[in-house]
């Protein structure tokens, strides 16, 4: 018998007799058990390896040689047989694609039936994008039919009758006929993939389709249409970029790259605005949204909303693009990727990569140069195992301008909000020459599936995310400048283990485990060197959670509940100098971090109705500059000044919305109304009176705990498919939110700033066979913004009247050799009504046009 599953390719192999467990006994037989290889046998539908019985006669020693030749005679006989039998039965592979309206669609049962055994019943669900495969079926002739539960009716594609020949590959698609519905597939909501019908909670996709219509190739200019979000760029591409959900701060909103966190260790916050404007739409399959706590599922910053960016699979096959884009402001762009998949859908990898440059920008001197690259291997080494890898690598470089600054004369007290008016109260950006950014970010992942059973599967992944900033600015510039360059580093290792256990069909438990490790580093140098120093500081943490979904009356009736806890561990910081602060202290373990989540929904499938609601307190920890900050003065002699709290407890909030979804015209319109609260009951603000940490002084002011505020409002959408070649959406928010204690001090004035009480938006877009046309516009009411007077040192409130911005995007598409290449021209027209606007005081540009080409194979 051939040993360990064939790692022995020289072994001989023994013969076998198979018989069936209730006839061991029958036939007097002594029976053994052993491991078989299912791949050494060859026997149809048997598992990765299976129990076999072996049997022997009990008195074979007593039939003398001629019974032994006798029995050697049949055992030739049976080796015959079974060498006939298994030749008879080679295998074959079949997978391929289901669509509908033109669209693949993730979720859907393909089964296949051996039309001279019905016995022979197959069946598997395609991936996230519609894909399937078999695993290898045996050959002859198979009736193949998908189906897909809509939530009020199972829609089945066409019988298709296939014939298949042992040792051949074949790729067949499906279409279903879903009558131009919407229909969408989510992870973000709970991780794991659900129907749009499933899916409890409040939860946006914006597909790879409407990214290319839309001509975006920025996350930034995507996300600006989703309701709550409000999303600014202080200065144009490459940028501050920054995202406010419901009414909430930036560092509320968790960024997912393929369902794993990425943030800025580096960062004040410890989020991931820093690096927000550098995610080019190089290859993205889609963009999911939650909007609503998430931190039971994704941890620190998933408060308001979590964003997660996805990454495509290799599809069977060799598949590539290449493009690029020219305009105003300078602009040159160039994309491309390729791509290659097995057909036996085993192994897949793919590659890309965009160079995007602005060689003017705004003012005619703001150029920014962006890179990114990225790849991903998926693999099956096993039938049961599943092995991704994926890298994620991002470098930058802008000039930067002068923040704005206030202009004339000023009202006496900073209490008054000032109407803005550009060059007559206040100062846009202005250019300065020697101030620059370079910015690079490298992330790399390793995720596994292990199929234990049906019902149990063990998941696994490992992150390593570096970021890395440098600044460095001159003596020239508006205001007071100094020479300087800041170095910022970060490096952060995240390991996940989890189960998801289906004890029943209607029941999913997902537990897991989870450790993180960060490390943030600064330096700061001067062109004398009397300025420089560093600072090293670290923390680590341990994170158990749990997750329970539960389906129920047929799929109506959905829940959800979950709960994390997050304990920490400080590493002492280090300084360049002996006499640092925080050095005499007892670093004991901060407080933990506890989060629960639950939510619920009901489908009325006779009305189309659903109704849900949704709530779970979220949190933030702590930054390692928060903890451990300080700025280094050079003024009576070199030191180092704390504004950070070791000690601080993690931010906690409490937030629910409650929902409403209604769909009309068989299914080609969704309604959509949520109001949602958020309490922020404790967040890290900085006080100009605070306490010292133990002998360390803190003269300055430093980070404490206080209170939040509070957020509130409406959302209203509706997505419609008013023809089969239209699609329209569009969205009004109302935010009324406020803070416990004004952010700019001495104002009085507790509305929080950049949050417009009133926004709406439209994505729209009409087709014409190979033609399309696509409109997004966004406005916003007016709102506050704070600018910092450099002659006064007094920050003063503005209020900036809102955006008015649409972007126009036309295109065609050719076909040629049976539509496998294609080739597509567009333009864009971006702001189209060229309406002024500034962003917190930084200008936006003008009308601007850019045109581009994509070829595709």
């Amino acid at each position: 018998m051939q040993g360990k599953s064939g790692e022995q390719a020289g072994t001989a192999h023994a013969t076998v007799i198979l018989v069936r467990s209730a006839e061991c006994g029958v036939m007097s037989a002594e029976c053994k058990k052993f491991r078989i290889p299912h791949s050494a046998l060859h026997i149809p539908h048997m598992e990765e390896s299976g129990t076999m019985r072996v049997c022997r006669g009990r008195n074979q020693s007593a039939m003398g040689r001629k019974g032994d030749d006798m029995r050697f005679v049949r055992i030739l006989g049976l080796i015959s047989l079974f060498a006939i039998a298994a030749y008879s039965q080679e295998t074959t592979s079949l997978g391929g694609l289901v669509v509908g309206n033109n669209t693949g669609i993730a979720n859907v049962t393909v089964t296949a039936v051996l039309v001279t055994d019905k016995s022979q019943k197959h069946e598997t669900k395609t991936n996230n994008v519609g894909e399937y495969r078999f695993k290898p079926l045996l050959a002859g002739t198979y009736i193949l039919q998908a189906s897909f539960d809509t939530g009020r009716e199972i829609k089945v594609s066409g019988s298709r009758e296939v014939k298949l020949v042992a040792g051949q590959t074949y790729e067949v698609d499906l279409e279903l006929i879903l009558d131009q519905q919407i229909r969408e597939s989510v992870t973000v909501s709970t991780g794991e993939t659900q129907t749009i019908e499933q899916v409890s909670k409040t939860v946006d996709v914006i597909s790879g389709q409407e990214m290319r219509d839309r001509a975006d190739f920025s996350l930034i200019e995507s996300l600006r249409t989703i309701p709550g979000f409000r999303v600014q760029q202080s200065g144009g591409f490459g940028r501050l970029a920054t995202i406010k959900t419901r009414g909430l701060r930036n560092q509320d909103t968790a960024i997912l790259i393929d369902g794993i966190r990425f943030r800025d260790a580096t960062a004040i916050t410890g989020d991931a605005s820093s690096f927000l404007s550098h995610f080019t739409l190089t290859s993205v399959s889609k963009v999911e949204v939650l909007r609503g706590s998430g931190s039971s599922l994704y941890g620190t910053n998933a408060i308001g909303g979590t964003v997660d960016f996805q990454t495509p699979e290799a599809k069977s096959g060799t598949h590539g693009q290449i493009g690029g884009a020219f305009g105003g402001l300078g602009l040159g762009h160039f994309r491309g990727n390729i791509s290659h998949g097995a057909e036996s859908g085993k192994f897949g990898i793919g590659a890309s990569v965009s160079r995007t440059v602005y060689t003017k920008g705004i003012d005619g001197q703001d150029d920014a140069h962006n890179t990114n690259f990225q790849t991903r291997i998926d693999a099956n080494p096993f039938t049961k195992t599943n092995i991704s890898g994926r890298i994620f690598f991002s470098d930058a470089d802008v000039r930067l301008n002068s923040n704005p600054d206030t202009f004339e004369a000023l009202p006496a007290s900073n209490a008054t909000i000032i109407n803005a008016s550009p060059n007559v109260n206040f100062v846009p950006d202005v250019n300065d020459p020697d101030n620059f950014q370079k910015s690079r970010f490298f992330s790399g992942q390793l995720s596994v599936n292990q199929f234990i059973s049906s019902q149990l599967v063990l998941s696994g992944y490992y992150q390593v995310l570096k970021t890395k900033r440098t600044n460095t600015n001159g003596t020239l510039g508006a205001g007071f400048q100094s020479a300087s360059t800041s170095l910022f580093n970060g490096t952060i290792h995240t390991g996940n283990a989890h189960i998801n256990w289906t004890p029943k069909g209607a029941n999913q438990l997902t537990a897991g485990y989870e450790f993180e490790r960060e490390r943030f580093g600064n330096d700061g140098r001067t062109p004398s060197g009397t300025g420089n120093f560093f600072v090293r500081g670290g923390q680590q943490s341990n994170t158990v959670y749990i997750q329970d979904l539960v389906s129920l009356l047929e799929g109506r009736l959905q829940l959800a509940a979950g709960a994390r806890a997050q304990r920490f561990s400080l590493d002492r910081p280090s300084f360049s100098l002996t006499n640092a602060p925080y050095s005499n202290l007892t670093l004991s373990d901060p407080p933990t971090a506890y989060t629960f989540d639950g939510s619920a929904s009901y489908f009325f499938r006779q009305s189309g109705t659903k109704l849900r609601a949704h709530v779970g307190n979220g949190y933030r920890v702590p930054s390692l500059y928060e903890r451990f900050g300080t700025f280094f003065s050079t003024f009576g002699g070199a030191a180092f000044i704390a504004i950070g709290d070791p000690f601080l407890k993690p931010e906690k909030t409490i937030a629910f919305d409650v929902g409403v979804e209604q769909n009309l015209a068989a299914d080609r319109v969704r309604l959509s109304a949520i109001y949602f609260y958020t309490r922020l009951k404790d967040v890290i603000g900085f006080g100009n009176v605070v306490a010292n940490i133990g002998s360390t002084m803190r003269p300055f002011g430093g980070y404490e705990n206080q209170k939040g505020g509070i957020a509130r409002g409406g959302e209203f959408s509706a997505t419609a498919k008013a023809t089969d070649s239209t699609d329209i959406f569009a969205s009004y928010t109302f935010t009324n939110s406020d803070q416990r204690n004004p952010q700019v001090s001495g104002s009085r004035i507790i509305s929080t700033l950049g949050i417009p009480d009133h926004q709406f938006t439209l994505v729209a877009t009409q087709r014409y066979k190979r033609f399309w046309v696509n409109l997004d516009f966004l406005a916003t009411s007016t709102y506050l913004a704070p600018i910092f007077g450099n002659s006064t040192f007094t920050t003063y409130v503005y209020r900036f009247r809102g955006n008015r911005r649409g972007d126009l995007t036309a295109g065609y598409t050719f076909g040629f050799h049976k539509e496998k290449r294609s080739l597509r021209i567009y333009g864009t027209i971006e702001n189209v009504f060229d309406y002024e606007y500034y962003e917190n005081g930084f200008r936006t540009s003008g009308a601007t046009g850019r045109i581009g080409l994509t070829f595709g194979f």
